[in-house]
């Protein structure tokens, strides 16, 4: 019976591997169309322009529920570990876990390259081709797509019995997500940035169990940086 559980076990990790891969992929549908959109339409093109980041925003808010169902699955699985309510308490993880990033970004963003970074670039020029379309996907459906994908899904599916490892790959993998690799000239500070922004959001998962309390927090990261 203890093989029969370990091979089962095995199997789960190879399968959820490929559902994250699978899903990381997804995630980054909805930017790459409207990057590929923006180097063939004319900024003139006011109409084209309301067309395609309405699609676009249409197209994340479909990914987004398909990733909420995909999560809800997950925590069943799971025991439901990660489903309790959230308290009074929560909300000071939550204030305190937005000191942390504040303090974390004042003491990074000063070192942190101004250009050359292709992520952030390619974000940048999309915000000036699709401002409107463009604040609402990084200020709101952004952080609910990256804390589905890598707090709750990553905690529930990977190491739920070593939680610090989970915590710890998660945040490593969501900084390494927000560089661009191929390029070869990573800059470390934004990387180590990223790295500790996820390990805030990944312990205020953990400890309020609820994915709200990480959402919320990404939310308010992600809205104070788009109105700076």
């Amino acid at each position: 019976m203890t093989i029969i559980k370990t091979n089962n076990s095995g199997w789960a990790t190879v399968r959820h591997v490929g559902y994250f891969c699978l899903l990381l992929l997804a995630e980054q549908l909805p930017l790459t169309g409207l990057s590929f959109a923006s180097t063939i339409v004319d900024a003139q093109q006011t109409q084209l322009t309301y067309v395609l980041g309405s699609l676009f925003l249409i197209i994340s808010i479909l990914i987004t529920i398909l990733f909420w169902q995909v999560y809800r699955k997950a925590v069943t699985d799971n025991n439901n570990e990660f489903e309790q309510r959230l308290h009074k308490r929560d909300g000071l993880l939550v204030a305190a876990g937005f000191i942390a990033m504040l303090l974390i970004n004042a003491a990074t963003i000063p070192f942190v390259k101004t250009s050359g970074n292709a992520n952030v670039d390619s974000l940048t020029s999309l915000l000036q081709s699709f401002t409107f379309f463009m604040l609402l996907f990084v200020a709101f459906i952004g952080p609910i797509l990256e804390e589905i994908l890598f707090r709750g899904l990553f905690l529930n599916w990977f190491f739920p019995h070593r939680r610090w490892l989970s915590i710890g790959l998660s945040s490593v993998i969501f900084g390494t997500f927000h560089v661009d690799l191929s390029s070869g000239q990573v800059d470390p500070i934004y990387w180590l940035s990223k790295i500790l922004l996820g390990l805030v959001l990944a312990l205020v998962y953990s400890r309020t169990k609820n994915l709200k309390a990480s959402i919320t927090l990404h939310i308010l990261n992600n809205t104070l940086a788009a109105l700076v």
